[in-house]
This record gives structure tokens, C-alpha cells and sequence, in this order.
């Protein structure tokens, strides 16, 4: 079992990277009890028979050494917490895993360290185009490797300067302001 959701985030992150997509969005929205992971991407996508076969678990194309868990263990976990679990996808067109969850349930494994997987996110798909979106508990956290490239003027995400900025603004972020006073 995977025992933070922030794993589940960078494995299907990892799924569009080798699924060679250009373009990768991550949303996690918390509405009253609800917890909603959604990660869509612009990749190869998958045929009938293969999201069958990812469904059921042990498959995996991204390399004969990776055990193909990832998918049924997030779909567990989501139908364990009195949620929901799909997947969306068809060749040429990418896939969008949904996962949903209900916050209060005992069994809803934690965040983990956000700050530290959004960062390995965005210097993963440096080059790429991600957007996370993150809306819980009164943060609204919007980034895009676009932006922050923009921003940069030619300095890569990937810089030791840029990656100890954004380490200390997504803590900051995600700590929220009012732990502050």
C-alpha cells in the first residue's frame, strides 16, 4: 500500500512522462468532506485492452522492472475511504485518472510533504508543460512550469537557486499564512 497521496500524485506524474505527454495537469480540490485527486494528461493514451490490464494491476509499459501496482492501489484506497476511482483514456488522446475520497475517514492516508513532491514535479517536467492546482483548506496554490520558465528569463527550474525559491514558497504556501500569527 502506498501510505501518502502525495506517492499516488507522482506515479501517475511519472505514468504521463513515459506516456510521453507534453502537457500535464494536476488538481486537488477539497470541497466540504470531499477530496478530489485528478491528474490528465495529453499522452499516448491507452486502448481498451490496456487500461483493462492497468485497471487489474501487475501491467505496466513503462519498464520490466516496474510492478504495475500503482493504479489498483490508488483505487483501493479511494474506494476504501468512501470514494470513487476512474480512468479516462483512448489512444492519441491522453488519460485522466479521478480519485475521490472522503476526508473524515480514518482510513484517508495523509498528504505526505507536498512542498517536496510539487517541487520534484516541476523540475520532472521541466521542458514540459504542468500545471498543479491546489485548493484546500482556504490555500489556493496555482503553478505552471510554463510560467515559472517565463518568469525565469532563460534560468532553468532545475538550478540550485530556483529549486531552494520554490522549496521555501510552496512550504510557505502550504504551511498557509495564518500559522504565521
Amino acid at each position: 500500500m502506498i501510505e501518502e497521496l502525495d506517492m499516488h500524485i507522482l506515479d501517475l506524474v511519472q505514468n504521463a512522462i513515459a506516456a510521453e505527454a507534453e502537457r500535464i495537469d494536476v488538481e486537488i480540490l477539497c470541497v466540504d468532506d470531499r477530496l478530489t485527486l485528478r491528474v490528465s494528461d495529453d499522452g499516448i493514451g491507452m486502448s481498451p485492452e490496456s487500461l483493462a490490464a492497468v485497471e487489474k494491476g501487475f501491467y505496466s509499459s513503462k519498464s520490466p522492472q516496474a510492478v504495475g501496482l500503482g493504479i489498483p492501489l490508488l483505487k483501493e484506497t479511494a474506494e476504501q475511504c468512501d470514494g470513487s476511482f476512474s480512468i479516462e483514456s483512448s489512444p492519441g488522446r491522453g488519460t485522466t485518472v479521478t480519485a475521490t475520497f472522503r476526508r473524515s475517514h480514518i482510513d484517508l492516508p495523509p498528504f505526505g510533504d507536498l512542498a517536496a513532491t510539487f517541487l520534484d514535479l516541476l523540475v520532472m517536467c521541466e521542458g514540459r508543460t504542468l500545471r498543479i492546482g491546489y485548493h484546500c483548506d482556504g490555500k489556493d496554490i496555482e503553478l505552471s512550469t510554463r510560467e515559472i520558465t517565463e518568469l525565469l528569463g532563460g534560468v532553468r527550474i532545475s538550478h540550485p537557486a530556483v529549486i531552494r525559491f520554490l522549496q521555501d514558497y510552496l512550504s510557505e504556501q502550504l504551511r498557509g499564512r495564518n500559522d504565521e500569527a
